[in-house]
């Protein structure tokens, strides 16, 4: 397998422009072949190193669930913040990501829209 860089265009809503991004992409022997007539010699190679995660990386992919009652006929309701949320409670065990999308999955569970659970786990759920 290959780790291959690619150059590509991204629009910068804020700034009304395009600018260049990468785009990294793991390719197989067959997906990967040189263009005739393009030198390669000048083209970096070299391996990425595996960063040691920090605390606060491993921190921002913690969530807790919230067990809200049933009212009124009702069932009751999961709510899914984000480890470090107001609304989130203290002594709630902290789960990965995958856990916090197993509980998305039932049925009343919701993100919280006040810590941006609902824009980090939405998309995935």
């Amino acid at each position: 397998m290959y780790w291959v860089a690619l150059p590509m265009w991204a629009d910068d809503l804020d700034a009304e422009t395009v600018e260049p991004r990468e785009y990294r992409v793991w390719l197989t022997p067959d997906q990967a072949s040189p263009v005739d007539g393009v030198r390669y010699d000048a083209v970096p190679t070299y391996p990425l190193r595996r960063e040691e995660p920090t605390a606060q990386a491993a921190d921002r992919w913690a969530w807790k669930i919230q067990r809200a009652p049933a009212i009124g006929g009702r069932p009751a309701a999961h709510i899914v913040h984000v480890w470090d949320c107001e609304e989130a409670p203290r002594e709630a065990e902290e789960l990965d990501v995958f856990a916090a999308l197993e509980v998305l999955r039932r049925t009343g569970a919701m993100p919280c829209t006040e810590c941006g659970a609902d824009a980090s786990l939405g998309p995935l759920a």
